[in-house]
């Protein structure tokens, strides 16, 4: 299957197909959005060639044959893997997945602690 590369689209209505693209494709979305992503997908050219590079690299990982990789080669590997972790840059505390308010309230929640235990 070949399919003619487009450039992805940056409209809302893409960025929603793309965000909602792993659920439409395993048949996990609500009817009604369905139904609108397949309306956007026939009026999209960009997106339908998205979805269906998508698809094809879903159905190529199914079909790829199954590798043993002698235990050397593992061992190796994890080795290189932990040095290049080990010297790359590390991120700055306080920049993961928690969001401002959630800081906020962990900080608040540590206050509250430590009022606690002052009084007790």
């Amino acid at each position: 299957m070949t399919t003619k590369r487009e450039k992805i689209c940056n409209t809302p209505e893409c960025r929603r197909m793309r965000a909602l693209l792993s659920d439409f494709i395993d048949h996990a979305l609500h009817w009604r959005t369905a139904r609108s992503l397949e309306a956007h997908l026939a009026a999209c050219p960009p997106c339908r060639c998205y979805v269906a590079t998508i698809e094809r690299t879903i159905v190529l990982y199914r079909e790829r044959p199954v590798v043993d990789v002698p235990l050397a080669v593992r061992g190796h590997l994890r080795e290189v893997l932990r040095e290049r972790h080990e010297s790359a840059p590390k991120k700055r505390a306080g920049r993961c997945c928690a969001g401002k308010e959630t800081m906020r309230r962990a900080t608040a929640g540590v206050a509250k602690t430590k009022k606690l235990a002052g009084k007790a």
